[in-house]
């Protein structure tokens, strides 16, 4: 993940296209409201199970990525460990920022 990556986030949640933090990423993709899910490596395992279990059971793809500090960083907040993207466009673009 480079920096156009961070900073591509930074403008989802300006947008509002995000929904930030453990439970309500969790509440969302329960009720089918996420386009992907992106989770930070150091995550704790019980976290990083329970949110991709529900992804999956959703079909929500799933980045695990750099730490919590960068993540909050990237949004202009504190450690987070999830991030879930609402809007589609916005999620197929972080996709592909995620694959280079």
């Amino acid at each position: 993940m480079d920096d156009r990556l961070l900073q591509f986030l930074g403008i989802a949640w300006r947008a509002r296209a995000m929904i930030v933090g453990e439970y309500p990423c969790l509440s969302a993709i329960r009720a089918g409201r996420g386009s992907l899910l992106i989770l930070a490596q150091d995550a704790s395992a019980n976290t990083a199970d329970r949110l991709q279990a529900a992804a999956n059971y959703r079909s929500i793809p799933c980045i695990v990525t750099r730490s919590k500090a960068q993540l909050g960083r990237a949004i202009g907040q504190n450690q987070r460990v999830a991030l879930l993207v609402t809007d589609r466009n916005f999620a197929r673009k972080l996709e592909e920022l995620a694959r280079e």
